[in-house]
C-alpha cells in the first residue's frame, strides 16, 4: 500500500510505502506498519491517508499526467495519458521505422545471409563471364534477385516514410504490415 499525509485537502508529504521515514513524520516511531484504522488523524490538521492510483496505459508517443484529490477516506491519484508534441512523436516514429525497416530486412535474409548472398552473386556473376549458367545457377539467382528486389523494397519504404511531413508521419502505425506494403 502507498500512503500520504494530507493537510486541509493538499498533500504534504511524498507518496511512499511504508517506510521509516513516514512513520518519523507522522511520530509513529518504532511501528513497522501503518495503522490499522486509516485515514489516521496525526493532529494540527494533519491526516495519514492510504493512496490509490488509478493507472493510465500511455503509448510510446505519450506521457502520464498526474491528477490527486480526496475521494471518501483515500487520496486518489487519477493518471491521464496525454499526447507529446507532435515533433518529439515524429522523432520517436524515425527511429522506429530504422528499427522496424532493420527487422523485416532480417526476417528476410539475415546479415550473414545477405554478405553470402553477395559474395554469392558475384561469384556468379564471374561465372557467367566464362560459361552460361547450369540450372541450379539460374535457381539461385533468380532466387538472390528475389531477396534483393524484397530489400530494396522496405529501403524505399523506409525512405518514403521518413520523408513525410511530421503532422503526416505521427498518423503512421509503423509496425502495421499494411504500412510496410509498397503495392
Amino acid at each position: 500500500m502507498k500512503y500520504a499525509i494530507e493537510k486541509n485537502g493538499t498533500l504534504v508529504s511524498q507518496i511512499s510505502g511504508w517506510t521509516l521515514g513516514l512513520a518519523k513524520k507522522c511520530n509513529l516511531i518504532g511501528n513497522k506498519q501503518a495503522p490499522q484504522d486509516l485515514p489516521f488523524d496525526l493532529g494540527d490538521g494533519a491526516t495519514l491517508r492510504v493512496v490509490r492510483t488509478v493507472k493510465a496505459s500511455p503509448t510510446p508517443y505519450q506521457y502520464v499526467v498526474d491528477d490527486g484529490a480526496l475521494v471518501g477516506n483515500e487520496w486518489v491519484i487519477s493518471q491521464t495519458a496525454k499526447d507529446k508534441p507532435t515533433d518529439q512523436i515524429s522523432t520517436q516514429k524515425r527511429l522506429d521505422i530504422n528499427i522496424e525497416a532493420a527487422r523485416r530486412i532480417e526476417n528476410i535474409a539475415p546479415i550473414w545471409k545477405q554478405i553470402r548472398g553477395s559474395e554469392r552473386a558475384i561469384e556468379l556473376l564471374e561465372i557467367k563471364s566464362t560459361r552460361e549458367w547450369g540450372e541450379d545457377e539460374i535457381v539461385e539467382a533468380d532466387y538472390l534477385r528475389a531477396k534483393r528486389k524484397e530489400i530494396e523494397a522496405i529501403r524505399s519504404r523506409s525512405n518514403a516514410l521518413m520523408l513525410l511531413p511530421d503532422e503526416e508521419l505521427i498518423k503512421v502505425d509503423v509496425l502495421d504490415d499494411m504500412t510496410w506494403q509498397t503495392s
